[in-house]
């Protein structure tokens, strides 16, 4: 799950149609299994559940690299228009 820490919060407990609407523009969440092709460089996430209901079921190739503690995901093709790279960066902390 990743989010905008700087989204507004909503007015009240329960969101309004518009602040609801907001949720999947500042939010990517899922889980499932993966499974990784060293000898390929990537790794493929299973999704189980999906935050969009329509992603559910589908599989998402990342390639990888580690350097260290960093461990750094780029999307595969294809990628949303006007899009040109998706990339994360995880680091262990000790």
């Amino acid at each position: 799950m990743l989010g905008n820490s700087q989204r507004p919060r909503w007015a009240v407990a329960k969101p309004t149609a518009a602040e609801a609407s907001a949720i999947t523009e500042n939010m990517v969440a899922y889980c499932g299994t993966y499974s990784v092709d060293e000898a390929g460089g990537f790794v493929v996430h299973h999704v189980e559940i999906d935050l969009s209901p329509n992603l559910t079921g589908t599989d998402r190739k990342r390639f990888f690299t580690i350097t260290g503690d960093r461990l750094v995901l780029r999307a595969a093709p294809p990628l949303p228009e006007g899009v040109q790279a998706l990339t994360i960066t995880w680091e262990r902390v000790h």
